[in-house]
């Protein structure tokens, strides 16, 4: 008993001198907050480099001098490889890079009124207007869809694969290209296109990203493989696509032709950089990897 006490007493004396001290035998609940880790609470919040892009789609008469013959005058179609230029061709598509300044009244054709200025992109309808702009502002290689023609309940599609023709016939369908950018340090831009068709029910389906799963709810899609093409861009150069050749249900009439059987209009896509006041950050130059998958 008298070691008891003699244990007690000894233990009241150390916390006795643990107060007089001013030592705490707890934690407050707020201490984590008041001290955070060394560096952490000056160090700025990092901003996403997004890539902004003018897309422009003019709707145009067929036999139109300006965009049948003058712009494409001015449009390099050689930044593309032969054999991608007669396989587009063969599908009944056009692309071509235009750096060379627009004369006025070509340029007076990519201007839409104030009302004309909107997020919707021209479907295969007839009532659409003359002209729409839209804005994307793109994170460096990450896909995009650029609607062509939207809500097609039956959609024939002839596809040439050298001497080979195979028909598809897809319902409920979208046309698109699927638009990834890359910018470089001196302002230009890598565009790729990838022309793809979305088709039938909307359904469910596991989507791998990053060393990650999702679940993701979406239309089927099937890549016109051979078709894709892409081109680097500088600043006031602008990107045209559209489709060439008398209609013949293939490729460039599925994404640039009206559809209303009583029209011969069609559409042609320009897609350009937007200027920025800043330099784009160095880290997204341009590198002799290939672009992620």
């Amino acid at each position: 008993m008298r070691d008891v006490l003699i244990s007690i007493r000894g233990l009241l004396t150390c916390l006795a001198l643990l107060a007089a001290g001013g030592c705490h035998l707890g934690m407050r609940p707020d201490a984590s907050a008041e001290a955070p880790l060394a560096g952490m609470t000056d160090r700025p919040r990092v901003a996403l480099k997004t890539i902004p892009l003018e897309l422009v789609f003019v709707r145009h008469e067929a036999d139109d001098p300006i965009f049948r013959d003058e712009l494409w005058n001015l449009a390099d179609e050689q930044v593309f490889e032969d054999d991608l230029r007669r396989r587009l061709q063969a599908n009944g598509l056009r692309a071509g890079l235009v750096t060379a300044q627009l004369p006025p009244h070509i340029a007076a054709r990519f201007q839409p009124p104030a009302a004309d200025v909107g997020e919707t992109l021209p479907a295969a309808l007839p009532d659409n207007p003359a002209l729409m702009l839209h804005v994307l502002r793109l994170l460096p290689g990450r896909v995009s869809d650029v609607m062509a023609a939207t809500g097609l309940p039956e959609l024939v599609l002839l596809k040439r694969d050298g001497d080979s023709l195979r028909g598809t016939t897809y319902h409920g369908a979208s046309s698109l290209f699927a638009l990834r950018a890359w910018p470089a340090a001196d302002g230009r831009v890598r565009l790729q296109f990838v022309p793809t068709i979305k088709h039938g029910p909307v359904e469910r389906s596991w989507v791998g990203e990053e060393g990650m799963f999702r679940l993701e709810a979406g239309q089927r899609r099937d890549l016109l493989q051979g078709l894709e093409f892409e081109a680097t861009v500088p600043n006031g150069s602008m990107i045209i696509v559209s489709c060439v050749g008398e209609p013949a249900s293939n490729v460039g009439d599925a994404f640039f032709r009206d559809r209303s059987g009583s029209r011969s209009g069609q559409r042609l896509l320009a897609i350009r950089p937007v200027p920025q006041s800043q330099p784009v950050d160095p880290m997204f130059a341009p590198t002799d990897a290939e672009p992620p998958e």
